[in-house]
Formats: C-alpha cells, sequence, structure tokens
C-alpha cells in the first residue's frame, strides 16, 4: 500500500520498478501481481482495465487504512478493548505519567 499511495495510479510494472530503485532488486511479476489482486479483492485498492493492462489505484487514503487496521487489531487481539490495546501499548513504549497525561489532554481538547 505504501508504494501505491506513493505512486499514485500505477502497474504492476510500475511497482516492480519501484520496489527495485528502493532496494536493488526487481520482484517476479507474479508476486507483486498475487499481492496487488489481493489487496483489489479485499477493498484496498481498486483498478482500471485498459485492454489487458490494469492501473491500480489505493481506494482509501494512509489514515484511513491505519484507522481500518487499528481497529481490526483491537478487535482480533485485544478482545475489542480499547483500554487494554492503549494498556499494552503504555506498557510496551514504557510511557511514562507525563507523557500519557498529555495525551489525555489531546483527546478531551478534541
Amino acid at each position: 500500500m505504501q508504494l501505491i499511495w506513493d505512486i499514485g495510479e500505477c502497474t504492476v510494472g510500475n511497482i516492480r520498478d519501484e520496489i527495485e530503485k528502493r532496494t536493488g532488486s526487481k520482484p517476479p511479476h507474479s508476486t507483486v501481481s498475487a499481492i496487488v489482486l489481493a489487496l483489489d479483492k479485499h477493498g484496498f485498492v481498486t483498478h482500471k482495465t485498459y485492454g489487458r493492462t490494469f492501473v491500480y489505484q489505493a481506494a482509501m487514503t494512509r489514515e484511513d487504512y491505519g484507522r481500518r487496521s487499528l481497529t481490526n487489531l483491537m478487535k482480533n487481539y485485544f478482545g475489542g478493548s480499547p483500554n487494554r490495546l492503549v494498556a499494552h501499548l503504555a506498557k510496551r513504549e514504557d510511557l511514562d505519567l507525563n507523557t500519557i497525561n498529555d495525551l489525555l489532554n489531546k483527546l478531551e481538547e478534541e
């Protein structure tokens, strides 16, 4: 998804070229195609067809994708409890009381 957001409308070939530019190695067409087809199937990207060429674009913004991912994470790994998710993050990131209070203040402002 990061590549598709960065590139904009693109083909599998465009994605492969961008991966090669970033890593120095070009992945197989079939691998990238399979990933993009899965993203399309799950509604993360859409496509237009021009003959045998598919042009893909993101179906949601980075923010929407992040919100959806966080919701699924909370539902699947924290029993749907935002409290358990935040408690886990606070412990994992070793947040101090000042940081937690700053976060609470920001939430109250919104």
